[in-house]
């Protein structure tokens, strides 16, 4: 019971950078109206907060595993960027059919996905994916939280987008975060060999206690004002403040309903292209995700447990869920990994973590606090956790090589589980096609490749 407690805050404290990550990304949405206005901040919050609670309770009580919820990054960016766009106004992208057409799309497509999920055919496609394959899977979202955790830490430069690209950081500005954040992900190393439990949410907590004092201590210091790591911890003059606009959550989800009929959202093809490819990413970045966490669990628990039909149905009614309350797509973290680290296996873990969702709502200013280097830290850590399986990857085979390789590279340098595991499946087929040995590949396989092609091609034409 007490690795179960220790489990469930660990997932929670590794996965709390998306209270104020999707707030900050959403946020920028502008309306199909072109009035000028955006999704509000406080609204997205409160939407990340009582999806991520509805559906990681379920997944705990009816799936009994360790596996918490929340939106999907990489994709909350192409929710905003490439399916909402801006406002327009002060170099801002334009807006294409808005944060209201973008929370239409993301309903209809999860609707699809939970009748799909429904069906064994999401199983079928599952096991029709080779193990050496999916190992290379769980590799390439290891390298890809490990790249989310060093752009958290401030190793990675970003792009205005929010977007990490591969160029190092501004060291000279960035040098507190990089130090704290480097700093705790050591100090989890050496807990992790001294085998202290819980070691990933004690460094979490440190980490929030040394931003509070100091931003506090020191209101005027750089790091506290206004573009600071610790302007959220800084209640003295700073983003520290006990506000709720509950006002903002409601205008949200009315908003996008008064707009379902406007003809500007469904008269643009996007609207249709989205759609189909929120779906197919919804589909692979959840069962990518969701597989290498079920297989960490299995080693960690020394069991071979098989992945429950219930995850899976829950795991894909969470966007609809998430869509309902004004928030971009969910799936199942790879953040979980950390609480399995330390001691979670079952779905009471879950249970806790979704607590502390619904706890965050009365204490927003604080887990607002929790500088984003401080999360980076764990992130990396889980990363670093995750890649430990590259060794059972059998790189004498050049379908297993090559594919695994370019999915690696993929994943992390398009920010995109969903984009690593297409190229994947593709290089796999065409390189059994090379070999001679297409009685090899699974038929099931033959139609993803098809399916991640015509993805690719309309995924061309809602780019800006």
């Amino acid at each position: 019971m007490k690795k179960e407690i220790i489990g469930g805050i660990t997932t929670f404290l590794a996965m709390i950078y998306i209270l104020s990550v999707e707030p900050a990304i959403l946020s920028g949405s502008g309306s199909v109206t072109g009035d000028g206005t955006t999704m509000n901040y406080f609204g997205i919050f409160l939407g990340v907060c009582i999806a991520s609670f509805a559906s990681t309770f379920v997944m705990g009580l009816f799936a009994n595993v360790p596996l918490a919820l929340a939106p999907s990054m990489g994709v909350n960016v192409m929710f905003a960027v490439n399916i909402a766009g801006g406002t327009g106004a002060n170099g801002h992208p334009p807006t294409i059919i808005g944060y209201e057409g973008a929370l239409i799309a993301t309903m209809i497509s999860s609707i699809f996905f939970l009748i799909f999920s429904i069906t064994p055919l999401r199983k079928i496609i599952i096991n029709a994916i080779p193990e050496q394959l999916m190992i290379a899977i769980g590799v390439g979202i290891g390298f890809f939280i490990a790249y989310v955790g060093l752009s958290s830490i401030g190793w990675v430069a970003h792009t205005e987008t929010g977007l990490p690209v591969a160029d190092l950081g501004r060291l000279k500005d960035n040098y507190p975060q990089i130090l704290l954040g480097t700093g705790l992900f050591l100090i989890m190393l050496l807990f992790m060999f001294m085998k202290v439990n819980g070691g990933v949410a004690i460094c979490i907590l440190i980490g929030t206690v040394i931003a509070l004092i100091v931003a506090n201590a020191g209101p005027n210091l750089a790091v506290s004002k206004e573009g600071g790591i610790f302007y959220n911890a800084n209640f003295v003059d700073g983003g520290g403040k006990w506000e709720y606009d509950f006002n903002g959550f409601a205008s949200n989800i009315k908003n996008t309903w008064k707009e379902f009929t406007n003809v500007e959202i469904w008269n643009k093809p996007t609207m249709y292209i989205s759609i189909f490819i929120l779906m197919f990413l919804n589909f692979f970045d959840a069962t990518g995700t969701i597989t290498t966490v079920n297989r960490q669990l299995n080693e960690a628990a020394g069991t071979d447990r098989p992945l429950s039909h219930e995850a899976l149905i829950i795991d894909s009614g969470a966007t609809v869920v998430g869509s309902a309350v004004g928030v971009s797509p969910m799936g199942v973290y790879v953040e979980s990994g950390a609480g399995i680290a330390q001691g979670a296996r079952t779905g009471f873990a879950s249970i806790i973590t979704s607590v502390f969702f619904l706890i965050s709502i009365a204490l927003f200013p604080i887990f607002k606090a929790v500088p984003g280097c401080v999360t980076g830290a764990a992130t990396l850590f889980v990363g670093v956790m995750m890649m430990g399986s590259i060794k059972d990857l059998d790189w004498k085979k050049p379908e297993i090589a090559i594919s695994a390789f370019f999915a690696i590279l993929f994943m992390v340098v398009t920010y995109s589980i969903a984009n690593g595991i297409g190229v994947l499946i593709i290089l796999y087929v065409l390189i059994k096609t090379f070999k001679k040995e297409v009685k090899e590949v699974p038929i099931t396989l033959w139609i993803v490749s098809l399916i991640f092609i015509a993805y690719f091609i309309a995924y061309a034409f809602i780019q800006l």
